[in-house]
């Protein structure tokens, strides 16, 4: 059975709910990631869009159109600025690890656009480059 799986924004304004196994768990180091996080790379715990639903609040939005040419729905709290999810045109909902209620339950496994970190990042050695 599927554990159901909570997180929201730091002021508590915007929660969110996940029914399903992630997809992939990942470090972005892309530019947009980077600027997104505000540090050396982007955690994102990705799961399928149908396993992703709003349980309270209405969070801000900011589309970005990403240098492979897909456009990315970013959600933020209005209130406290946590970024805590994005939609993707793939199908794919990727929260940010940080945001989870229990960020423990983050393990990535992979790590994206390596050549796009800044030199000062901390690059995981045991994960797997996609």
């Amino acid at each position: 059975m599927t554990q159901e799986i909570e997180g929201g924004c730091f002021c508590g304004d915007v929660r969110y709910r996940i029914n399903g196994e992630p997809v992939i768990q990942l470090y972005c180091f892309c530019k947009d990631c980077l600027s997104m996080s505000g540090t050396d790379g982007f955690a994102g715990y990705l799961v399928n869009d149908s396993d992703f639903s709003l349980i309270k609040g209405a969070p801000s939005t900011f589309n970005k159109l990403s240098k492979e040419g897909r456009t990315v729905k970013r959600h933020f709290c209005g209130n406290c600025g946590s970024g805590l999810w994005g939609e993707t045109e793939l199908g794919l909902t990727s929260v940010t690890a940080g945001t989870l209620d229990d960020p423990t339950i983050f393990s990535p496994t992979h790590k994206v656009f390596v050549p796009d970190a800044p030199g000062w990042a901390r690059i995981p050695d045991d994960l797997e480059e996609m």
